[in-house]
C-alpha cells in the first residue's frame, strides 16, 4: 500500500508552519513519514510548493489542483496512486502510532475505512479505494470541498475508540497540532 500525507496546509492556526516545527529530534512532519514508513512500501507528501520540503525522505507530488482543501489531497493521492488503495494522513500527527496504522489496515472495508474517536470522525487517517477517484472529481467539480461531505457521500466503516484503546491508551495519535496549545500537549504526551 502507498500512503500520501497531506503537507498543504497554511498553519494559519498554529502562527508558522507547524510541519517543519521541531518535535523531538526530528521536525512534525518527519515523524509522520517514519511512522508511515513502517506500514507502507511507499510514502509521498502532497503539497503546494516542491522547495519547502526538498531534503526529506519522501517523494513530494505537487497538488493537482490550486484549491485548497484536503479532498484536493485526496484526489492528487488517487491520480498518483498504482495501488487499489491509498492511506491517506494529514502531516500534523506527531505521535501517531504504527500500531494504529495496522490495524486501520487490517479493518479495511471497500471503500473508506476511517477511525470516529469521541463521536469525531479522522478522515486524514483513512484508508480510501482508488476506485473512488472519479467521484472525488466529481465532488470537486460540483464545489464540494469538506472531507465530511465527501464521506457522506460515498459512504465509510469506522474503527472506534474501544478497537484502539488497547494499542494507544491515551489515543495520542489522532492529536494534530493546530495550535501552540496541541503542541504543548502534544510535549507533555511524548514526556
Amino acid at each position: 500500500m502507498e500512503c500520501f500525507i497531506l503537507a498543504g496546509g497554511e498553519s494559519r492556526r498554529f502562527g508558522e508552519d507547524k510541519l517543519l516545527y521541531p518535535f523531538g529530534d526530528l521536525r512534525v512532519v518527519e515523524q509522520v513519514l517514519q511512522t508511515a514508513k513502517e506500514v507502507c512500501q511507499r510514502v509521498y507528501l502532497v503539497a503546494k510548493e516542491r522547495d519547502k520540503f526538498s531534503g526529506l525522505p519522501a517523494e513530494i507530488l505537487l497538488d493537482e489542483l490550486p484549491l485548497q482543501s484536503p479532498v484536493v489531497g485526496l484526489y492528487t493521492a488517487l491520480r498518483h496512486t498504482s495501488s487499489p488503495r491509498v492511506l491517506l494522513l494529514s502531516g500534523d500527527l506527531p505521535l501517531l502510532k504504527p500500531d494504529v496504522l495496522k490495524l486501520l489496515i487490517r479493518s479495511y472495508r471497500e471503500p473508506v475505512t476511517l477511525f470516529s474517536i469521541e463521536g469525531k470522525l479522522h478522515p486524514l487517517i483513512a484508508i480510501y479505494s482508488k476506485d473512488l477517484l472519479p467521484e472525488v472529481k466529481d465532488y470537486i467539480d460540483s464545489g464540494g470541498r469538506s472531507m465530511k461531505g465527501f464521506l457522506e457521500r460515498v459512504g465509510y466503516k469506522t474503527i472506534t475508540e474501544k478497537e484502539v484503546l488497547p494499542l494507544d491508551p491515551q489515543l495520542s495519535s489522532f492529536l494534530n497540532l493546530n495550535t501552540k496549545d496541541d503542541l504543548e500537549r502534544a510535549l507533555e504526551i511524548m514526556g
